[in-house]
């Protein structure tokens, strides 16, 4: 039975870290090989820090999966698509191989990010380095929380895991979806919580939705819901972390899924129509500025091909 990457499904950590890299021309087998280590590796790390809850994904790109892995493709594998809508813009950057690595231990953390790093840096280039951190008790930096209902324990993995009849191939393998969210802080502290608990749709101190009498139907907890109507779960699992230096902060958002276009039909809801009418509030306050797909495999998977 195929085996998923931990870091699909984990818990949140306190620390992570996202690389996001190009392959070199030719390197082919030698990144096959790679990238089959890598789960082994951070397995024996997490055994050694157990108390770190290490985890990790490695993901390909739909531009790079061809060339890495030419028999077999997930279903309706696509680049991410650049969306704009009036004078919003979600932009896509392509990437051949994305890696991110959790812990609740930062020197850990730096530990399994350098050993990994040793083995890929031959055959890959590092293109952007994105060091994440949970704030407070899981909030964003707007200050409330960023999931008030995720989805737990098997329904999780339900929502996040190809199972073995949708595509045996790829069973326990994630469709993944990256972007990179900037928040204008300056402006959002400008408003009064009033206010932001209006854009937000919550109550900031507990996370809870506002009553149904004060809920605005274009804020953020009504168009980015992950729940519908009839409660179900949209077939999405986030795993969202703030990142921020000093002039430039906000949020990365890493979305997994066994259904392809679960995420996309997601950002489109919040985008709202054609005519730039009935967006998400909160873009109001930030700024995607970049975009990617990719496939994260099952452990299986990527340890079956590293010979081929």
């Amino acid at each position: 039975m195929a085996r998923e990457q931990v870091g699909v499904c984990a818990e949140p950590n306190l620390h992570g870290l996202l690389l996001l890299m190009n392959a070199l021309d030719g390197h082919e087998s030698a990144v096959r090989r790679v990238l089959g280590c890598i789960p082994g590796l951070i397995h024996k790390l997490a055994e050694q820090f157990s108390e770190a809850n290490l985890n990790a994904v490695v993901a390909i790109g739909p531009g790079y999966w061809h060339s890495l892995y030419p028999h077999a493709c997930p279903a309706d594998f696509q680049p991410f698509s650049p969306l704009s809508v009036d004078d919003l813009a979600m932009p896509a950057i392509p990437y051949d191989v994305l890696l991110k690595i959790r812990a609740d231990r930062y020197d850990v953390l730096h530990l399994a990010i350098q050993q990994c790093y040793q083995l890929l840096t031959p055959h890959l280039e590092l293109v952007e380095q994105t060091h994440c951190f949970r704030f407070m008790d899981g909030r964003d930096l707007t200050g409330f929380i960023d999931q008030p209902q995720p989805p737990r324990g098997r329904k999780k993995r339900e929502l996040a895991l190809i199972s073995e009849t949708q595509q045996p191939e790829f069973a326990q393998g994630s469709y993944l979806f990256y972007q990179r969210y900037r928040l204008d802080l300056n402006r959002w502290q400008q408003l009064t919580q009033s206010q932001q608990e209006a854009i937000i749709g919550q109550r900031k101190l507990d996370g809870q939705q506002l009553p149904t009498a004060q809920l605005h139907e274009h804020s953020h907890a009504v168009k980015a819901a992950v729940v519908d109507a009839f409660g179900q779960y949209y077939p999405l699992v986030f795993q969202n972390m703030p990142y921020g230096q000093l002039k430039s902060q906000g949020l990365v958002i890493l979305a997994c899924s066994a259904d392809p276009s679960a995420y996309l039909a997601w950002l489109s809801r919040r985008l709202g129509d054609a005519a730039g009418q009935n967006y998400d509030l909160l873009l109001d306050y930030v700024q995607a500025d970049s975009g990617a797909a990719f496939f994260a495999p099952s452990v299986s998977f990527l340890e079956d091909c590293a010979a081929l």
